[in-house]
C-alpha cells in the first residue's frame, strides 16, 4: 500500500510529467520498518531546473529554498511534509552527471504500487556520499536492525565503483561495517 504522502507527490509530479524516483526513508520502508513522513524523490540532472520551477508554480506545495542541488518543498494539503527534490548529478562521482538518473531508473529502483522506488543500496549509496555522512551511518544502521540485509553494503561497494567514488565511500562503508559489528548492535541484528 502507498503511503499518503508518495501518493500525494506521485500524483503532482505525474501530472506534470517528471519522471523521478522515490529514495531514501520512503524506500526503505518498502523493505525494513522505518518511521518517515517526509519525501525524497530524486529527479534527471537535465530536469532539476525546470522541475523545480514547475513545482514552485504548484498550488498544493509551499516552497522553501533550492541549493541547486536540493529543493524543499512542504505538501499543503498534508499539514506541511517535507518533499525534497534531488538533482541526480551530485551522485554521478566520475561519470557524466545524467548517469546516475539513468542507473538509478534502470537497475537500482523497483516498482511497488506503479511508483519506482530506490533500492536499499542505492539509498545508503547517496546517503554515505553526503556531508551528514555520519548520521545517514546510524540510519544504515538502524535499516539493518529493523530488517535490510546488511549485505547490502556490498552492493553499495559496487555503485561506488562504478560511479567512481570508491575511495571516498570505502572508509564510510567500513564506519557502518564496525558499528554493525559492535556486539550489542549485532545482538539486535541476530535478534531481528
Amino acid at each position: 500500500m502507498t503511503d499518503p504522502e508518495v501518493a500525494a507527490v506521485d500524483t503532482i509530479l505525474r501530472r506534470l510529467g517528471i519522471p523521478y524516483v522515490v529514495v531514501g526513508g520512503q524506500a526503505i520502508a518498502r523493505r525494513a520498518a522505518t518511521v518517515t513522513r517526509d519525501v525524497d524523490v530524486m529527479v534527471a540532472t537535465r530536469d532539476y531546473a525546470t522541475t523545480v520551477g514547475r513545482l514552485r508554480a504548484e498550488s498544493r506545495l509551499a516552497f522553501d529554498w533550492d541549493d541547486g542541488n536540493l529543493c524543499r518543498f512542504r505538501l499543503l494539503d498534508l499539514g506541511g511534509v517535507p518533499l525534497d527534490v534531488i538533482n541526480s548529478a551530485i551522485f554521478a562521482g566520475r561519470r557524466a552527471p545524467a548517469e546516475f538518473f539513468d542507473y538509478l531508473q534502470h537497475d537500482g529502483s523497483a516498482p511497488a504500487d506503479g511508483i519506482a522506488y530506490g533500492t536499499p543500496e542505492v539509498v545508503w549509496y547517496t546517503r554515505l556520499l553526503t556531508k551528514r555522512w555520519r548520521s545517514y551511518a546510524e540510519k544504515i544502521v538502524t535499516n539493518v536492525i529493523d530488517g535490510v540485509p546488511p549485505d547490502r553494503l556490498d552492493a553499495v561497494e559496487r555503485i561506488a565503483r562504478r560511479f567512481g567514488t570508491d575511495a571516498l565511500l570505502a572508509e564510510r562503508v567500513a564506519h557502518v561495517r564496525e558499528e554493525l559489528a559492535r556486539p550489542d548492535v549485532a545482538a539486535l541484528v541476530r535478534r531481528g
